[in-house]
């Protein structure tokens, strides 16, 4: 998406204190990381930005003229004016451009862009009008705050549900009737209500659960039958789609959280590491010890040091010991570069995610008090109807 971003000065800028000197020239301090964000922000194609002020002040020009900005407005009395002709001149629309103000003078100009934003300090007034507020002060990092929120936010996040039709436990398990309805399409409706996705489509190797998602209104993608794996046949989907991150929702959680999506996603957009996944404490002391509950060890960033079906660590108890629910979030990228890596560590322990480990990727974590309830085989799906009930009478998600 093209944006064109328009500051304010004072208060945005610069921390709104005004020095004046003997001879009487201005002088207004400027963050240095506000300035190698707005450097950044203008070396993406599409991506602009201009300053509008009603002070004028060489200060200002000076300054703009360091960072390559072109667009320096000063002694402006009609914000809202300037910014629409400045934005017809460039080529922009109005619905994708932002302004940043603090304070009440920038209130029309807020309401003429798309998207508003400001600093921490910025007045009340404008605070209620804004989309984002930046956890930093005018002058201390707010702008270069907000232009990283504006990019993260940007970026798309696509959901794929992976549905084989040929299981050897419950064979045709995508279309398995669970309280009246196929699996997938309980799979579907709620990640549909993820808010931070932005396209959700089921990939699978048979028309019939093509047919299945597409009656109720849903998107599916016929894949290639012999993929080793639910996340090649994910991946397959991603390679043609082209999004940002791509959200791998296991086919076989009928009651999947999209709350949960949504945590993995905004992992991915705030955190370094290229992969996000949800863990959760275990409580049932039986599952320390159950080769089928992955258990994952993490540093003091949340960050994955291991997965195993072994208890680990060894002297773990329950609550302190963590278990791995199936959802995976990629940076696309690294998710078509991962189906070709190899790991001896992931044979051995029979757990994908291990491939990433072995071959130096980190695995951001995030801990969740959901707790999955896959269906893998027929008795599974009389425990999901039971909590699906429960759902319905108590009003909860």
């Amino acid at each position: 998406m093209s944006q064109l971003v328009f500051s304010d000065v004072d208060g945005v800028l610069t921390d709104s204190k005004i020095n004046i000197g003997r001879d009487g020239e201005v002088f207004k301090s400027f963050d240095v990381k506000d300035g190698y964000g707005i450097v950044q922000w203008r070396e993406q194609d599409g991506r602009d930005f201009a300053i509008v002020t009603s002070r004028e002040s060489q200060a200002v020009a000076n300054r703009a003229s360091e960072l390559g900005v072109d667009e320096v407005h000063q002694g402006v009395e009609n914000k809202k004016q300037k910014i629409e002709e400045i934005t017809l001149r460039l080529g922009f629309d109005l619905a994708d451009s932002v302004y940043i103000g603090d304070d009440l003078t920038d209130l029309q100009a807020m309401k003429t862009v798309g998207t508003a934003c400001c600093p921490a300090d910025a007045a009340q007034k404008v605070k209620n009008e804004c989309s984002y507020v930046s956890q930093y002060n005018g002058g201390d990092g707010a702008v270069r705050d907000i232009l990283n929120h504006l990019e993260t936010a940007s970026q798309i996040a696509l959901g794929v549900i992976p549905a084989r039709y040929g299981s050897t436990r419950l064979p045709g398990k995508p279309l398995v009737e669970i309280a009246g309805k196929p699996m997938i399409q309980h799979v579907y409706e709620r990640a549909s209500r993820a808010n931070l996705l932005d396209d959700l489509i089921v990939a699978t190797d048979d028309e019939r659960i093509v047919e299945a998602v597409e009656a109720v209104g849903g998107t599916a993608m016929m894949t290639e039958a012999d993929h080793p794996t639910g996340t090649d046949r994910v991946a397959e989907v991603a390679a043609n789609v082209g999004a940002d991150f791509t959200i791998n929702i296991q086919g076989d959680e009928p009651l999947i959280n999209p709350d949960l999506i949504d945590a993995i996603v905004t992992a991915l957009r705030e955190n370094s590491p290229k992969v996000a996944t949800p863990i959760s404490p275990i409580e049932d002391e039986s599952l320390l010890n159950d080769e089928n509950t992955v258990k994952v060890v993490t540093d003091a960033d949340g960050r994955a040091l291991y997965f195993s079906r072994s208890k680990i660590p060894s002297g773990g108890e329950t609550g302190t010991t963590y278990k791995h629910i199936g959802l995976y979030g990629f940076e696309t990228e690294l998710l078509l570069k991962y189906i070709n890596m190899e790991s001896e560590l992931e044979s051995v322990e029979d757990l994908e995610q291990l491939r990433l480990l072995e071959n130096g990727y980190e695995i951001q974590t995030v801990e969740t008090d959901y707790n999955s309830k896959e269906v893998n085989v027929e008795s599974d799906i009389m425990r999901v109807e039971k909590e699906i009930e429960q759902i319905h009478t108590h009003g909860t998600q």
